[in-house]
């Protein structure tokens, strides 16, 4: 300033001495905002909603409740997905004949194969590359006939199938409603239900989903059920040595009710 006023030729500032008292600081470290947004806490919860929170809750956060998903991708190439809905209608479609036509043994098979091509002949009239998925699914329906036998000789009966459920979870402050589609509820001849979910993988890949404890699909369907369930199984409907099978969720009920308190 001083510089400046001598270059237009100004006069001087004359300094002065000012003195400020002394103040004593008190110390107030910083904290981390705890976050606040109840307003977006979703009213539903699905299965795949839940496991999407225990894996990355930041996740569930931004898509859940924020509402950031990503765009799909757009092909006209049928995907594993579809063939999951395809063998699920051709499933309950089966066993619902099954249940109602007291369909013979022998039967069975003609019975499984006409429904798979007719979902089949549908879908390959839309799009011809849904063929490989046909082929596949027609080496798998022996195995699966085997299995399927083999469950009602031990006593369970196909109950219902690809049913739309939800229940409203409450607790002292709160409440969310669950909701999901159950692939099939059987029911043995003691009256215990169990709670199935279809899988196109393998029984391998299957078992190690249940140990790593990550995937609590199953136990949201026990909530989910009307009736008590006593157990839960994924079915494989990929085929290890050309059979298929089951695999069955330990301590379920235990996981269940623990399941509800995390929730």
């Amino acid at each position: 300033l001083q510089l400046v006023l001598e270059r237009a030729g100004a006069e001087r500032i004359p300094a002065r001495q000012v003195s400020i008292e002394p103040h004593n600081l008190k110390s107030t470290p910083p904290a981390m905002p705890a976050p606040a947004a109840s307003q977006l806490l979703p009213e539903k919860l699905s299965a795949s909603g839940y496991n999407s929170f225990v894996t990355c809750p930041y996740q569930f956060f931004a898509t859940r409740m924020l509402g950031l998903s990503g765009l799909d991708e757009l092909s006209d190439m049928p995907q594993k997905r579809d063939y999951g809905d395809w063998l699920h209608q051709i499933l309950h479609l089966y066993h619902v004949g099954i249940r109602d036509r007291n369909c013979d043994v022998g039967r069975r098979e003609i019975l499984l194969r006409e429904i798979s091509a007719n979902i089949f002949s549908a879908e390959l009239d839309k799009n011809a590359a849904a063929l490989g998925y046909y082929a596949r699914w027609q080496k798998v329906i022996p195995a699966y006939l085997a299995w399927a036998d083999q469950r009602e000789s031990q006593g369970w009966h196909f109950v219902i199938g690809e049913q739309w459920r939800d229940r409203l979870l409450q607790w002292p402050d709160g409440e969310i409603r669950l909701h999901g589609r159950i692939d099939r509820i059987d029911e043995n001849d003691a009256g215990e239900c169990a709670v199935l979910d279809y899988k196109t993988n393998n029984l391998q890949v299957l078992r190690d989903r249940l140990k790593r404890g990550e995937d609590h699909q199953l136990a949201f369907y026990g909530l989910l059920s009307d009736s008590p369930v006593a157990s839960a199984h994924y079915v494989a409907l990929e085929t290890t040595k050309d059979k298929s099978g089951d695999v069955e969720a330990k301590r379920f009920v235990e996981w269940q009710q623990m399941l509800g308190e995390k929730i």
